[in-house]
Order: C-alpha cells, then structure tokens, then sequence
C-alpha cells in the first residue's frame, strides 16, 4: 500500500510540474531566444549549485539533530522528496522525505524535524541576505536603509541553536508533529546556515547573468539580483496555497526588479527563464536521486538472496 502511494504522489508532483511548463511554454521560448547556449548552460549550473547547496543545508541540519545522513541517501531523500513542493498545500516535502527516509533507516520524527529546522533556517537566511543585499544594491542603500541592518542581526540571532530550537518547538506545536527536538548543535546549525547562504549566491549569480544576456547593466547588479532572489523566494514559499511558490515568487521579482537597468522586459523574463531552469533541475536531481534509490534497493535484493542462499 505505501509503495502505491509513493508512486501516486509522485506522479501527482510531476504531472504539476509538467503542467506549469506546457502553460508558460510561450514565454519559457521567448526568454530562452534571447540568450547564447553558453549563457544558458551556465545559468544552469548555478541553478544546480544553488539546489545542491540546499541540499546539503539540510543534511548540516540532520547532523546538528544527531542523526548524520551519507551523501548518496541525502541525495534520494532531499531531491525526489523536493517534488513535492510542486503539490500545493507546504507540506507534502515534509512528509515525502520522512516516508522517503525509511528505506535508508531513518525514522520519520528525525527526518520530519530536519524537514521543518531546514525551512526555518532557510527563511531566516533568505531574509538576511535579502536585505543584505537590496541595501548594497546601491549607493546611497547604505545611508538610508541602514537601519535595515538591525534587521539581519536579528535574523543571525534567530539561527543560534537556543533560539532556533525554540522556533522549531514552536513549529512542531502548531503542526501538531510529536516534540522529540534534540539539541541542536552549533557546528551543523552554522554549517547548514552557510550552505544556505550559498544557494542566495549561486542563485545570485544566475539571476545577474540572465539580465546582463537580457540587456540589463550596474555596478550593483548581482546585489540586487541576489537580494531580490531571496526575498521572493521567501514569500513564495510562505504563499502555501502556491505549488512550489507559483506566480507570488515571479510577482516579487517583477516588483523588486522593474526597470533595471533600463530594460522594462528584463525582470518578466528572468522570472519565467529562472523558473524554468528552477524545474529543470529539480527533475534532474530527482531522477539522480531515484536513481541512487533503485541502486540501494536492487543491492539490498541482492545481498539478501545472497543470504538465503548461504542458509
């Protein structure tokens, strides 16, 4: 029974997927004629760079909980779990990577709970480096907005394994999950905080070559790009009612990046293109990491064949 509800979940969290592409297509064709093959596969890496780099933030965060995950599991269980943000509703990642991670013998409170201190370290970070880098987005951010900065102190503070710990009680509370929260550990809780910020980079990164390929310019660029980045990244992802923060993401960016540089089209097509590039990564890790668990399972068929033939 639950393996039949693992394959209807996923095709669920695909059939999403591939329905978002087929409707944005037109645009996705648009945005994808105005750039060069080597600025597109660049912009790719990065996008598989910032998407890794999340990954291994969460496997920093099952370590701080006690619970250390090898690489080749926390491939399987972050990426094909990572499909169900497609699924409207916030949790069903949560729950696809505490299902997921039994197969590698992990029980679901552990993974349900690097589940939930992930998503809070994450958007803490994605707030701090939002601000971070809108107000060094320009020359006179400094001046104006600095006392923004207090802003991402405050943020840096709730990362501390005292106070995140509380965070993640009061989580568990409100969804009602069973309160085994250990204590958390400051070497995975910096670890997993500088992974994350990583991602704001790499993310950064891909945002400020697509809007230079689409004509936009400033000395200031990646910082907007980057700040940007974060900020809509994090209102999609408390918009829960949004698969994968659909359309309240892409709302923030033409927001925050209207006009740049003098290029009116610049932000609508980065904004669909990112998308893209966003989902054409999460499906190829996720084919990467249910590749890695049919490896597992086949060893693990062969080894006890293995067995009742020596019996």
């Amino acid at each position: 029974m639950i393996f039949y509800a693992k394959i209807f979940f996923g095709v669920v969290a695909l059939a999403l997927l591939v329905i978002g592409v087929v409707r944005e297509r037109s645009s996705i064709a648009h945005g994808l004629s105005q750039i060069d093959v080597a600025t597109g596969v660049l912009a790719v890496v990065f996008t598989l760079v910032a998407l890794i780099s999340n990954m291994l933030s969460w496997k920093s965060v099952m370590a701080a909980l006690g619970s250390p995950v090898r690489l080749p599991a926390a491939v399987s269980i972050f990426f094909v779990g990572q499909l169900g943000k497609y699924i409207p509703g916030g949790v069903w990642s949560i729950a696809s990577q505490a299902e997921l991670g039994r197969a590698y013998g992990i029980a679901r409170s552990p993974s349900a709970l690097a589940a939930i201190t992930s998503m809070l370290i994450g958007m803490v970070t994605s707030a701090v480096v939002g601000v971070v880098g809108l107000l060094l987005s320009s020359s006179d951010g400094l001046r104006t907005y600095w006392w923004l900065f207090i802003f991402a102190l405050v943020g840096l503070v709730l990362l501390t394994p005292p106070v995140l710990g509380r965070l993640v009680h009061l989580a568990l509370r409100l969804l009602r999950r069973p309160d085994d929260l250990g204590r958390l550990t400051w070497t995975g809780t910096i670890s997993a905080f500088c992974w994350s910020a990583l991602m704001w980079v790499a993310y950064g990164a891909q945002a400020t070559l697509l809007l230079r390929a689409f004509g936009a310019h400033g000395a200031g660029l990646f910082a907007l790009a980057m700040g940007s980045y974060a900020i809509a990244w994090l209102v999609g992802f408390l918009v829960i009612i949004a698969p994968a923060g659909l359309g309240a993401r892409e709302g923030v960016l033409l927001l925050l990046l209207s006009g740049v540089g003098g290029v009116p089209g610049a932000a609508t097509s980065l904004a669909v293109l990112s998308r893209a590039m966003m989902t054409l990564g999460d499906v190829l890790l996720a084919a990467i990491g249910a590749g890695v668990a049919s490896r597992r399972r086949l060893a693990l068929a062969r080894s006890a064949q293995a067995g009742s033939q020596a019996r």
